[in-house]
């Protein structure tokens, strides 16, 4: 036997509990708990796409301001990323993702209160610290909490929220913006994004800390006391006792005291780490294009202000359909393959909506986009979740994020407003879509299923 890899039969028993446990209210609590996560995250990052066009206007920004006030949250993100991914496999997942919420959420509303260009990159940036904490958390706690069986499904479903929250975002826009004084509709439209922090004081009450985690992180006596509350909610709920568990034999890693952030690098875990990051930034670069700049694209195309928010609405709520879709046949067709079939078509739609010149053309391939290419979110994210031990997964899942993100989210986002100036919209898309279709070649030939098999055995398989 490896000395890296060990028996164990307390973790045994709490997956055995967990594997068994069907489908109730509790589960749906978790799901919607983490759904109402990024329905508040992604409301705070779509709107600086909605309000960049009445920005632009009233504070004269050149392309490269433009760019810079774009991905400001996306750098604090990055640099909050992994320091929270190993915050919450030290400490548990709850505590960093309360924390989280409340920090990006009161600086969203702080927002509004920017008296010029160079304080609202400044607090766009320490809001993203707070976005960074929060976002590998759901998925770590959805693939801790719900069964082998299950957790691309409910994936999907959590991830959707995500979706709606940036579709919400121009539907917002269009209530507030039209309606008020230039200077003073974005800020109120800050306001009220944040305001839906009072979630996370739902999120403090209702949601139990992972007892994978916590039987893995020694705290042995309140795993036991978490699970039994839960087989009791659960059990009262279903009106009958629960099937008793069966334990199977597995292999774990052993608790190394030198796990660090840089463990993800590890020759164990570079080859996915590798491969999950790839497929991170072909996602994330085709996801930043279309949730950032649709409205200053199709406000470029001649289309007033209000109908590139509409036409925005419309695109960015094609992807809710299609994380459904791809977290549902995630189950039965595998992460891996359902990625490579929804960025595929992506790609295509990028193509394509480079050489549209009409309002139908361009919103029909900007649906494309947004169905396969924001909809493969659930599988992929899921995938560098499970694919982690639990006491780096989210050391892993924040380092998959933050390379996503990095190259995905800022250094193309970034760079793309000169890009159209410069070589055209049909060009600019075409780059979109290469990044895609570079993206499934590494995953079509290098990727690692993961789907129906519990976190204990496939830390044993991929280690």
């Amino acid at each position: 036997m490896s000395a890296d890899f060990v028996p164990s039969g307390p973790i045994e028993e709490i997956a055995a509990r967990l594997e068994r446990l069907p489908t109730t209210r509790f589960t749906w609590r978790i799901v919607t708990l983490g759904s109402l996560a990024f329905v508040i995250e992604s409301l705070s990052i779509g709107a600086m796409g909605v309000v960049l066009p009445i920005l632009k206007g009233a504070w004269a920004l050149s392309s490269g301001m433009i760019g810079l006030l774009a991905v400001a949250s996306t750098i604090g993100i990055i640099v909050g990323l992994i320091p929270a991914g190993r915050l919450a496999d030290r400490y548990g997942r709850k505590a960093v993702l309360f924390w989280g919420i409340i920090e990006y959420s009161v600086l969203t509303m702080l927002a509004a209160l920017s008296p010029n260009y160079r304080w609202l990159l400044v607090i766009r940036f320490l809001s993203g610290l707070g976005m960074g904490a929060v976002f590998p958390m759901p998925y770590s706690i959805i693939s801790e909490f719900v069964a082998s069986n299950r957790r691309t499904l409910f994936n999907g479903i959590m991830d959707s929220a995500l979706s709606a929250g940036y579709f919400l975002a121009p539907l917002f826009g269009l209530a507030i913006l039209p309606r008020l004084a230039p200077d003073l509709s974005w800020r109120i439209f800050f306001l009220t994004s944040g305001i839906p922090l009072i979630f996370a004081f739902l999120i403090r009450r209702y949601l139990p800390e992972s007892p994978r985690w916590l039987v893995r992180s020694g705290h042995q006596e309140r795993a036991f006391s978490v699970m039994t509350n839960i087989e009791q909610e659960v059990s009262h709920r279903l009106g009958q006792p629960l099937p008793p568990p069966r334990p199977k034999p597995v292999l774990v890693s052993a608790a190394p005291r030198d796990y660090n952030l840089l463990s993800p690098w590890r020759r164990t875990h570079l080859r996915r780490t590798v491969v999950l990051a790839s497929a991170a930034i072909g996602t994330f670069f085709m996801f930043y294009i279309v949730m950032t700049y649709l409205p200053l694209i199709f406000s470029r195309q001649g289309f007033v202000f209000a109908q590139s928010l509409w036409f925005t609405a419309i695109i960015t709520a094609a992807a809710i359909p299609g994380k459904l879709l791809n977290g549902w046949l995630g189950e039965s067709l595998g992460r891996k393959w359902m990625y490579v079939l929804f960025m595929v078509i992506a790609g295509a739609g990028a193509l394509f909506f480079g050489i549209a010149h009409t309002a139908s053309l361009m919103i029909f391939y900007g649906c494309v986009m947004s169905f396969f290419g924001t909809g493969t979110f659930p599988v992929l994210k899921i995938a560098y979740s499970e694919q982690y031990p639990t006491l780096i997964r989210t050391t892993g899942a924040a380092t998959v994020e933050t390379l996503g993100r990095l190259f995905g989210g800022v250094v193309g986002p970034y760079a793309f407003p000169a890009l159209i100036t410069a070589a055209g919209l049909g060009f600019s898309f075409d780059l979109v879509a290469v990044v895609a279709f570079l993206a499934v070649l590494i995953m079509l030939i290098f990727g690692q299923e993961s789907k129906q098999q519990s976190l204990e055995a496939l830390e044993a398989k991929l280690g």
